[in-house]
């Protein structure tokens, strides 16, 4: 039995978790990543207050204050270290640390794409090229898949998976890491509208039609159509399709949500399905069809090498110079073809590996209750090679060299306690994705209590300013201190839900954890 439903879903899924990360043929940005359980239970929320190994991301000018105090004189008069009145949340105590592990992983189903795979799960393409509608669920496919089939050719509609993990140590000023980041995606790169024909003609699909119709009770009467035009409807009539069979597809294109604005394109997908259908001449069937998904992505490994320094106790800056290893991947999968592990085996062994260098540069600036930050990634773009990728059918498709984009972002704290802080955070750059014309701007807020010092309590939230997709989408964390050692959680869940083979899951979700040492 042929679903189609999964197949973006395996494909984004399988390639990111395995580490076999795709390429599109335009050069994108990475994303922003969650580094770090701790930033993720404050949405991200880190630039101005971020506290452990993970500034090597957020920002590496806070090294330049860490184990940063003051002195006085006590009673006796010897001079005693004296904790500085800017050092909010108590960084100068910070010798040395190792994040000895940490690692996520996350998805976005963008747009339309959840529902999309949700009616596609429904669907036995083999049961219906082979049997054409014999149920109401097989004429309520029908008639999604026509519609699914025009919004996939929206921008921006895809699936999305990510997943980092890494580890770093930091003694006084310096820090040396290791981490390794990736995100897949999957969209649907070309739609065939054309090569949809069942195996019986369009006047045996109508008499199965008008059979279920009046088993249920539909309207059959075409003088009370209401969403379809009357050229609409002589289109239909054109590919022959009968007057019952027409009024009881507006009955159900209404019960399925089908607007005005959607129901051009999806009376032309199906005046194609009539006119492709019967095994006749001219006619075709689902094996012809060319909508294809791409699957694309970019794996990246860093090793960066970082310094902070402080001119005061209120302003320092910093920096990390990166080692970068990138492999780009590329594939494109025809929808409907069985040989999606075919695919995904061939995919691992198509890729370009390049080595290249990276410059992060970052700020800090911090008053009492009151810090301010600034972080810019990747300033110097660098470049990673595409490779040149035979498909299955023996052509070669050139993937584009890979630039990774600078990013920069901005934070405010405000540390009225020790144990207590907030922040918020924004994106001072738009953000290009693996998705063509898919751009994320995040504002994020989030929150900290370290109550006793030893149950750190996390929450925020976040949403992306430059699409409405997805919505806010609400972190939650905690950590426990066990003297030196720290073991950490987060996740997050988007307000938008959307629904797949029954069950609701959010549109975006992500989990990190880590296990650290602290002196």
């Amino acid at each position: 039995m042929h679903r189609i439903g999964s197949c973006a879903l395996r494909l984004a899924v399988g390639a990111a978790l395995s580490g076999v990360l795709a390429l599109p043929s335009t050069a994108l940005a990475l994303d922003t990543f969650f580094v770090g359980p701790r930033a993720m239970g404050m949405a991200g929320a880190n630039v101005a207050s971020v506290t452990d190994t993970t500034a090597q991301y957020y920002n590496p000018a806070a090294f330049g204050f860490f184990g940063m105090v003051g002195s006085e004189t006590d009673k006796k008069g010897k001079t005693v270290e004296k904790r500085l009145t800017s050092d909010n949340n108590n960084v100068g105590r910070k010798d040395w640390g190792w994040d000895v592990v940490y690692g996520g992983a996350g998805y976005s189903a963008h747009k339309d794409l959840g529902d999309v795979i949700n009616d596609f799960s429904d669907v036995d393409l083999d049961s219906l090229q082979s049997n054409g509608v014999q149920s109401e669920d097989d004429l309520r496919a029908v008639v999604n898949l026509a519609n699914d089939l025009n919004l996939l050719n929206d921008t921006g509609n895809g699936l999305t998976v990510n997943v980092l993990g890494g580890t770093a140590f930091r003694a006084g000023s310096f820090a040396l890491g290791v981490r390794g980041y990736g995100q897949g995606a999957a969209w649907v790169s070309n739609v065939d509208t054309q090569n949809l024909g069942l195996s019986m003609d369009a006047a045996t699909i109508s008499t199965d039609i008008e059979a279920i119709a009046t088993a249920e009770g539909y309207n059959q009467d075409i003088t009370k159509v209401s969403l379809l035009t009357s050229e609409q409807i002589n289109l239909l009539r054109s590919v022959n399709f009968t007057d019952q069979a027409i009024a009881t597809i507006d009955y159900i294109a209404q019960q399925e949500g089908i607007t005005q604005e959607e129901i051009a394109p999806f009376v032309s997908t199906l005046e194609d399905i009539g006119a492709s259908s019967g095994g006749g001449a001219g006619s075709t069937d689902l094996s012809d069809n060319t909508t294809t998904v791409a699957v694309t992505g970019f794996g990246l490994t860093e090793v960066p090498f970082s310094y902070g320094y402080a001119f005061n106790e209120h302003f320092a800056i910093g920096g990390n110079l990166k080692f970068m290893v990138g492999r780009v991947y590329g594939t494109q999968v025809l929808v409907f073809n069985n040989d999606t592990d075919e695919i995904m085996e061939k995919t691992q062994e198509d890729y370009k590996q390049t080595i290249n260098f990276g410059v992060d540069l970052g700020a800090m600036a911090r008053f009492r209750w009151v810090q301010l930050g600034v972080v810019g990634r990747n300033l110097n773009s660098p470049k990673f090679e595409g490779p040149d990728v035979t498909n299955l059918d023996g052509s070669v498709t050139k993937f584009q060299d890979v630039k990774v984009k600078p990013q920069a972002q901005a934070g405010i704290a405000f540390i009225p306690f020790e144990t207590l802080t907030f922040e918020v955070d924004y994106d001072l750059t738009k953000n290009e994705t693996l998705l063509g014309g898919y751009e994320t701007q995040y504002l994020r807020a989030g929150v900290e209590w370290d109550v006793f010092r030893f149950l750190a309590l996390r929450g925020g939230v976040y949403t992306n300013m430059a699409e409405d997709d997805i919505g806010l989408v609400y972190t939650a964390g905690v950590g426990l201190n066990l003297w030196a050692v720290r073991f950490d959680v987060s996740g997050a869940v988007s307000s938008k839900t959307m629904e797949y083979d029954g069950e609701e899951y959010p549109r975006e979700a992500h989990v990190v954890a880590g296990l650290s040492i602290d002196f």
